[in-house]
């Protein structure tokens, strides 16, 4: 029986759609490299962490300089195994094309997005550095200013990645000073105007808005994060793959997408967490 889907080109279809829907993913990097058997098998994998050790010394003409060792940490990471079932019913097969296959597309790949995305925030959270802020869904300059705050004199802007925020804090940066007077020396023409999630940018950080994993639905108050380059990263052990199964006595083909990744925070210290209550 002919397939409804060609299988290589719906997965290429939503992996590349998760390209453009994934925020989080978008300032996290590919950490295969550092774990390269992830690909072949295993339900955990191991981050190499190295400690600062280096230090340095006065030299002192006949004396040895003392060498430090190399330290290094072992960090795991769960791979999470994930999917999307639908059902298509032979009825209703012959509309399922063009635009409707598209549509299908998208809602895969966003509800996979998403469930990746809050996986990358929960990473986030584990953060050593936490910032209190005043009120549960508002956000102020001061706040932001007090939260980079931690990182001491490690804050060129090129070291940021971006900085996200939940949907609900979006009017905050509407009506913040700081983020949309253009007589600002460091301030940005086109902030407000959102393009693939980003909402402009704020002393030259990107911010990018979603409610994938910024919102605590227990403590009800927005989580903002303030994420450095390459502190955050992610691996996919199987990228998003399809699989028909025809169920004969319903007259209907389940379609199932899967895909096998992990997340984990690098630097703990590569990450501030800013909300109203701080842990």
């Amino acid at each position: 029986m002919a397939t409804i889907f060609i299988p290589e080109i719906f997965s290429d279809a939503v992996n590349e759609k998760l390209g453009t829907t994934l925020r989080f993913g978008s300032v996290a990097f590919d950490a295969s490299s550092l774990v390269p058997e992830i690909k072949t098998a295993g339900d955990t994998m191991h981050f190499p962490k190295i400690k600062r050790t280096a230090v340095v010394e006065n030299v002192v003409k006949g004396t040895a300089l003392t060498p430090a060792e190399l330290d290094m940490s072992d960090s795991t990471a769960e791979i999470k195994y994930i999917g999307s079932a639908f059902r298509i019913y032979d009825k209703d097969k012959a509309q399922v094309k063009g635009v409707l296959q598209d549509k299908i597309v998208m809602q895969v790949s966003d509800v996979m997005a998403k469930q990746i995305d809050t996986d990358l925030a929960a990473a986030c959270d584990t953060a050593v550095f936490k910032s209190a802020v005043a009120a549960a869904d508002k956000i102020t300059s001061a706040e932001l200013q007090t939260g980079i705050d931690n990182f001491g004199d490690s804050v060129d802007t090129d070291s940021f990645a971006a900085i996200i925020i939940n949907a609900k804090l979006r009017s905050s940066f509407a009506g913040m000073d700081e983020f949309v007077n253009t007589a600002k020396t460091y301030q940005t023409n086109g902030n407000g105007l959102v393009q693939n999630g980003v909402i402009g940018y704020y002393f030259g950080i990107p911010v990018i808005v979603t409610n994938n994993g910024t919102w605590d639905s227990t403590k009800l108050e927005a989580k903002t994060y303030i994420i450095k380059k390459d502190a955050l990263g992610y691996v996919f052990q199987k990228n998003v793959t399809l699989e028909e199964s025809r169920q004969a006595l319903l007259l209907a083909t389940d379609v199932v997408a899967s895909s096998l990744y992990a997340t984990k925070l690098l630097d703990d210290k590569g990450v501030v967490v800013l909300r109203k209550t701080v842990a």
